[in-house]
């Protein structure tokens, strides 16, 4: 298992490297009251979207409670369809942050510690940081969770429509 965290934030969106996905994550978090949006979209090396889900989360406390849960949930799910090497992507930074030095974050580390033992269920893992406009296509997906009340989780082939 080999986990990489990049420091610097792309600007824009660039594909992974042969071998690899990328897998764009957002959650949608509002406040402590409301259920989270959550979203990915897994793309290959061509830039060619594989496929994308959303779903939602029941309520967490902070953003990056949020944001941790959705890693996680992504993470599992790509592992239950068999990807090795994986490029997980969020325009938060700070679970980037997290993912690069998880002693910065004690508060999280129930959390940060199921996504490494999760990782090392992998081949490859590594964590980037990307522009929001960059992530616009996750962010979106997620948004339809709680602004148009689509609380049915799905799967789908390809990119949305």
């Amino acid at each position: 298992m080999f986990i990489h965290c990049k420091n610097e934030e792309a600007k824009k969106w660039e594909p992974p490297l042969p071998g690899y996905v990328k897998c764009n994550i957002h959650s949608n978090w509002r406040n402590t009251k409301l259920h989270s949006g959550v979203a990915y979209i897994i793309w290959d090396q061509s830039g060619n979207v594989l496929h994308h889900t959303r779903d939602v989360i029941t309520f967490s406390p902070n953003r990056v409670t949020s944001e941790l849960r959705c890693m996680l949930w992504a993470l599992q799910s790509m592992k239950n369809q068999g990807y090795q090497e994986i490029v997980i992507v969020s325009d938060f930074r700070e679970i980037i942050e997290s993912m690069k030095k998880p002693s910065d974050w004690p508060m999280f580390q129930v959390l940060i510690q199921k996504i490494g033992t999760l990782c090392a269920r992998l081949r490859s893992v590594a964590f980037e940081a990307e522009s929001a406009s960059s992530n616009q296509i996750a962010r979106e997906i997620e948004k339809s969770v709680l602004r148009d009340g689509h609380f049915q989780s799905y799967f789908s082939l390809g990119g949305p429509a």
